[in-house]
């Protein structure tokens, strides 16, 4: 393979990993995450669902924000470090959301009850417009050329 097809396809991969698609696994979450939320009347099944796809839709949102510093050549390993990197940079106004909705999720994940899961529902309400506009930050600052 010559240089110039080696930087060919150095190019195009740079390219797909920072094109708006490799958002789209946080963007679905989210959506999916905002039909639970609209449900009217959920039942106990539906609130069980809504609990993860909150969980789910936090871990892409954390994991494409850690993605997306690393672009910006800012390394974060863990949740909490990259929501302080994020608040740093200005991308997100209030650290300390984001560290309560990684409690809450991490809570959930090792235990459950009525009480766990009607406190998760409500984060998960204002989990959803924090991380709507995350996402569209995100999707800005991973598109550097």
């Amino acid at each position: 393979m010559s240089q110039q097809d080696i930087l060919k396809r150095k190019g195009a991969l740079e390219k797909k990993i920072k094109s708006p698609a490799s958002t789209s696994p946080a963007s679905d979450a989210l959506k999916n995450l905002k039909d639970a939320l609209d449900l009217k009347k959920a039942s106990a099944l539906e609130k069980d669902g809504t609990v993860q796809r909150f969980e789910y839709s936090y871990e892409m949102i954390w994991k494409l924000g850690q993605r997306v510093l690393k672009d910006n050549e800012v390394f974060a390993e863990s949740p909490k470090t990259v929501f302080k990197e994020l608040g740093r940079l200005g991308w997100i106004e209030n650290v300390e959301d984001w560290i309560e909705f990684q409690r809450s999720r991490n809570e959930t994940n090792h235990e459950y009850g009525a009480a766990l899961a009607k406190k998760s529902l409500k984060l998960a309400r204002r989990f959803y417009p924090l991380a709507k506009q995350l996402l569209k930050i995100l999707l800005e600052k991973s598109v550097r050329e």
